[in-house]
């Protein structure tokens, strides 16, 4: 392929070109380059070039119109070993049988009959920050988010069999996200001793995972008949007998891990991570969260909030939209092309990674007045009406998006709600927040806040 009709982008210095700037805040770097080189830019990282495609028409084009020509790509092999063939990582037809198979427990229908005991759990969760409020101890929300969402995630993905696991799980994921290697050390080697370390608990705290996961595959056929996890779903019609379903499992086992790990990491901690940005959100702006309060106030009162009083609260959604607009969890994704082809007049080479940023389109100002500030009534329905759907992308878009954004938002209602019927939550006096790019795009520093009881 001719090299004369390449889009245009930064060279950046050196040997390195941008790499750099890259490792060091991906997500302002990508943003300056969508502004300054458009919709579709060339980036040099060095030993290889990579695009960027920010323009919802183009990313369409790579999405959609020209799916087949890519495949996903996986950033550290760390993922592929921690998640293996699921969902997220598998090609093909394996894909699509998983996609298939997986799809009808993701509808809202089916979705909205786990409430009542997702809210049960949530519900008794919430409540241990009582002490916390007593006692006028602040809680670290990322820290508890990923608690909670794990037990949610682990549930609902593993059945009962997780709860009485779920510490032990919590404590090796713990050690895995310590442990993952980190994209702004240029230097990184196996041969430094810092990082050889990390690797070696790295694959320490993988080997413990696996145990647990398999242990309680094993253990499964003693809780099938009343669980109500995904697990049975995974199961072939007609195996519903103890031996049968010994004998799947031992067959199945590493497929079975598998889409577990998959369905149960995608599940937790992107939901985790969007719930400390809303809440954050929601105390910084006091307007929006004597709104949320009012709101939940009027639709749901005391009473546990159900699937259908869920669905009713209009603003909390909005502001939970708006929340992901502006701290979406999963900042970037890509996509490696498969063969030589164009998108938006422009060469696209066999082997380019083409990346798409969530956070560089969820800011242009083509398509966002003010893109910078914060204002749920973006997503009122009549200032949504002409905007592409592909301007806004939390979950990614196209036939390879997220399965689970519905119960996301669903799970991100619940919980909002849950805390606007107990506390008043507010940012710790100099706790510093500032945005970090990992797995998700976290809080670098945690997200530590006060907790008070409501007034009565």
């Amino acid at each position: 392929m001719s090299n004369h009709n390449f889009p245009p982008g930064p060279e950046g210095q050196g040997k390195l070109g941008c790499l750099p700037e890259m490792r060091a805040n991906p997500m302002e770097f990508l943003e300056q380059v969508a502004l300054k080189y458009g919709g579709i830019a060339r980036v040099n990282m060095g030993a290889y070039y990579s695009y960027l495609v920010s323009e919802p028409k183009l990313i369409k084009e790579v999405l959609v119109d020209n799916y087949d020509k890519y495949k996903k790509n996986t950033r550290y092999k760390q993922v592929r070993m921690v998640i293996g063939e699921g969902m997220l990582l598998s090609e093909g037809d394996v894909w699509k049988n998983q996609r298939s198979h997986a799809q009808p427990k993701f509808t809202a229908k089916s979705l909205d009959k786990q409430v009542d005991w997702i809210t049960a759990l949530a519900a008794d969760f919430l409540d241990t920050w009582d002490s916390n409020a007593k006692e006028n101890k602040p809680v670290e929300l990322e820290y508890q988010f990923n608690l909670l969402t794990q037990l949610l995630a682990g549930v609902w993905v593993m059945g009962e069999g997780f709860k009485p696991r779920a510490q032990t799980v919590f404590s090796i994921y713990n050690q895995i996200r310590m442990n993952w290697p980190e994209m702004t050390d240029l230097r990184s080697t196996l041969l430094q001793p810092k990082n050889l370390k990390k690797e070696i608990n790295f694959r320490k705290a993988l080997a413990n995972l696996n145990k647990c996961v398999y242990s309680l595959l094993d253990d499964y056929s003693n809780t099938y008949e009343n669980d109500i996890g995904f697990l049975k779903h995974l199961l072939p019609e007609g195996v519903n007998d103890k031996s049968a379903i010994k004998k799947y499992i031992k067959n199945n086992r590493r497929s079975l891990r598998d889409q577990l790990l998959t369905l149960f990491v995608t599940a937790f901690e992107t939901t985790a991570t969007s719930l400390c940005w809303s809440l954050y959100v929601i105390d910084k702006y006091s307007e929006v969260k004597q709104s949320i309060h009012d709101e939940v106030n009027q639709v749901i009162g005391l009473q546990a909030p159900t699937a259908e009083l869920l669905n009713k609260l209009d603003y909390t959604e909005k502001v939970i939209k708006e929340s992901l607009r502006l701290y979406s969890s999963v900042h970037s994704f890509s996509r490696v092309a498969l063969l030589d082809h164009e998108i938006g007049g422009y060469q696209v080479p066999k082997e380019m990674t083409v990346i798409i940023s969530s956070y560089v389109t969820h800011r242009l100002p083509e398509y966002w007045d003010d893109p910078h500030t914060f204002d749920p009534s973006r997503f009122d329905k009549q200032r949504t009406v002409g905007r592409s759907r592909f301007a806004y992308i939390p979950f990614a878009a196209g036939h390879r998006n997220c399965i689970g954004s519905y119960m996301a938002l669903m799970q991100s209602k619940l919980v909002v709600a849950l805390i606007a019927q107990r506390y008043n939550l507010t940012l710790c006096d100099g706790h510093k927040v500032e945005k970090h790019a990992a797995t998700t795009m976290r809080p670098k520093y945690g997200m530590k806040m006060n907790v008070q009881h409501l007034a009565a």
